[in-house]
């Protein structure tokens, strides 16, 4: 891999000027697709109207697939890949970002990693958080990555670029395990997985403040290379930020991934790294405790939060859990934002508690307490009344991801039913999970908090339906008929 990073002014969603610009970079990176080549974009969550700016756009897609034909070495197979968010059926972020219609003009194959089988691949690194992981089985035949992120802020990673986008190589049934703590550990992992023959970051528009709901920001530029430590360090300084203060870039480069100071990174293109922070003047990134975010008279929502159960082994950021519970709370009240821009103020009354926490819990006579996640535990008097939630979280080495179970939408409102009809009308509720989701969060807050249910909205629940149904189809024939038939690989579809 290369430590140059490219940066090139690009103002517009222009595909056909898109395309040029990645041509001449791939040119000057020296870098040819060839056999089994995957492109996989950010689609965490797509939506014209309330996520128009989490995603790569599908004009930057187009742009991106004609300039990889263009660069042909040798390519067998052309294919787009992904697993969006927050168990959303990618074949629906897809649909609402509009890339069906790219993938078709350009006849590549599609590849969602929710309706494929998922395989075991090794990890080597002394200080992966396990000997294994596993991703979809396109992404263990794949020859040829393209990373294709969107630039963006992360209210739980401060950024998302090349390394963070690995986030989406898994299915949500592996996706959430490790998703913790330790995220910055896992995001480090998933680097063994496969490396990127390319790197194109669409920093057209970018996101700032959160991930799932991003703001849009006029950066204008497209960002390449093929080390991705290197160019994640370049993004963190475009923003004013150091690198090694980003815990997913410093372990990386830990690892021997990349580099992460300039003096060994070669900069080029139409644009100066001086003048990339110039246009970035402005950019907004978060990385607030939920109590900043919530408590006091900002919303309806009280918070608390104690420790995470372990401590991270390479994070300072040790007394806080900012890739799990607290997070998915944060990320689900801005899902909620977007179809009720009011819900800070109109959210009823909530007193939400996190990881060891060992303070008082101020809640009113009527007012719901409720324990998110394994790790969950207090010991105390709620409006008077002892109050004890034990410690039922289980340690990362006495669980194996072979036995991971779906992280299917439908499995989780069944899930969230059953804790519900539990907890009837008691005050005080304990919620399991680790991490508990952030679908599983927006089911609690639009119950308990009286909100409206973004599933359920109008623009959303039927094309949502459709698409899920043909999901569970595809996904149980993958998983159930295809290996009796002696079909395994999990193809893709034109």
């Amino acid at each position: 891999m290369s430590n140059r990073v490219i940066l090139r002014r690009c103002t517009e969603y222009d595909p056909d000027r898109i395309s040029h610009i990645i041509q001449e970079g791939m040119e000057e990176l020296g870098v040819r697709p060839r056999g089994r080549t995957m492109v996989k974009p950010n689609c965490v969550i797509a939506h014209p109207r309330y996520y128009a700016n989490a995603f790569t756009r599908p004009e930057f897609l187009d742009g991106l697939l004609a300039a990889l034909k263009a660069r042909d070495g040798g390519i067998s197979e052309l294919s787009v890949g992904e697993r969006c968010g927050i168990t959303i059926p990618t074949r629906y972020a897809f649909a609402e970002a509009g890339y069906r219609p790219v993938i078709r003009r350009h006849r590549v194959k599609t590849y969602y990693f929710d309706e494929m089988p998922q395989v075991e691949r090794p990890l080597a690194h002394p200080d992966a958080l396990r000997s294994y992981i596993f991703v979809p089985q396109a992404v263990a035949d794949c020859e040829f990555m393209v990373n294709a992120p969107k630039f963006k802020a992360h209210p739980w990673t401060q950024v998302t670029f090349a390394l963070k986008n690995y986030i989406g190589i898994q299915d949500d049934s592996h996706r959430l395990i490790d998703h913790d703590h330790e995220l910055h550990t896992k995001v480090a992992d998933l680097q063994e997985v496969v490396a990127p023959g390319l790197i194109a970051i669409d920093g057209i528009i970018a996101g700032e403040k959160t991930m799932l709901t991003p703001s849009p920001f006029p950066l204008g530029l497209i960002i390449m290379g093929t080390n991705p430590v290197a160019v994640d360090a370049v993004c963190t300084h475009i923003v004013r930020l150091d690198p090694a203060d980003v815990d997913h870039i410093r372990i990386s480069h830990e690892r021997g991934i990349g580099p992460i100071d300039l003096d060994q990174i070669t900069v080029s293109g139409d644009v100066s790294l001086e003048q990339a922070q110039a246009l970035s003047d402005g950019f907004q990134l978060s990385l607030d405790r939920v109590e900043e975010i919530f408590n006091g008279d900002k919303s309806g929502l009280e918070t608390y939060a104690g420790p995470p159960p372990e401590p991270a082994r390479t994070s300072a950021q040790a007394d806080y859990c900012w890739g799990g519970c607290p997070g998915a709370l944060f990320e689900a009240m801005h899902v909620i934002q977007a179809i009720q821009p009011g819900v800070y103020r109109e959210v009823r009354p909530l007193h939400m508690v996190f990881g060891a926490y060992e303070g008082e819990i101020a809640a009113k006579p009527g007012e719901r307490v409720i324990f998110m996640g394994d790790c969950a535990q207090y010991k105390g008097e709620i409006c008077g009344k002892p109050v004890e939630i034990p410690f039922l979280y289980r340690y990362r080495d006495t669980y194996d991801p072979r036995h991971a179970t779906s992280g299917d939408l439908l499995a989780k409102i069944f899930g969230y039913l059953a804790q519900r009809v539990r907890a009837g009308r008691r005050q005080v509720i304990r919620v399991r999970g680790c991490p508990v989701s952030v679908a599983e969060n927006i089911f609690w807050i639009s119950d308990l908090g009286r909100t409206k249910l973004p599933y359920l909205d109008p623009d959303v629940v039927f094309k949502f339906a459709y698409h899920y149904v043909i999901m569970r189809f595809r996904r149980f024939w993958a998983q159930q008929i295809g290996p009796r038939l002696g079909s395994t690989t999990g193809r893709g579809t034109a």
